[in-house]
Order: structure tokens, then C-alpha cells, then sequence
């Protein structure tokens, strides 16, 4: 049976959004900004964060950084 959207849910849903913006929202968007500035293809770093992050969140954020700073860095 699936709960209403009342009081509790409003408050679930509202966890829900906090998490996928500080897991998700905020690394992709530090990536875009850092990319941009740095980086000949921002897209690629970009959504590669998203997945990353989305897939794996806090391993995955990490994981996809690391990669960019080994990658970018070294130019």
C-alpha cells in the first residue's frame, strides 16, 4: 500500500531532496564550474560526476575528482 503524501511524507520527500542536492547537485555542479574554467570538454566531466555521484555517492564523487585532477593536472 503506498502512504499518503501527508505530513510524513511531505517530510520524507523533503529528505529526499536535501540528499540529491548535496550528493548529487553540489559535486556536479563544482565539477561543471571547475571544467569550465580548466578543461577542453566540461561536458564529459560533467556527466561523468552526475552518474558517479548518483550511481555511488560519496566513493563515486571522490573516485571521479581524483580522476580529474590525475587527467587535467598533468596537462
Amino acid at each position: 500500500m503506498i502512504p499518503s503524501l501527508g505530513e510524513a511524507g511531505g517530510e520524507w520527500l523533503s529528505l529526499l531532496v536535501v540528499i540529491v542536492v548535496v550528493f548529487v547537485a553540489l559535486p556536479t555542479v563544482g565539477m561543471y564550474r571547475e571544467a569550465s574554467a580548466h578543461s577542453p570538454r566540461p561536458g564529459a566531466w560533467t556527466a561523468g560526476m552526475c552518474v558517479a555521484s548518483a550511481g555511488v555517492p560519496v566513493l563515486g564523487s571522490l573516485l571521479v575528482w581524483l580522476l580529474y585532477t590525475s587527467v587535467e593536472v598533468g596537462r
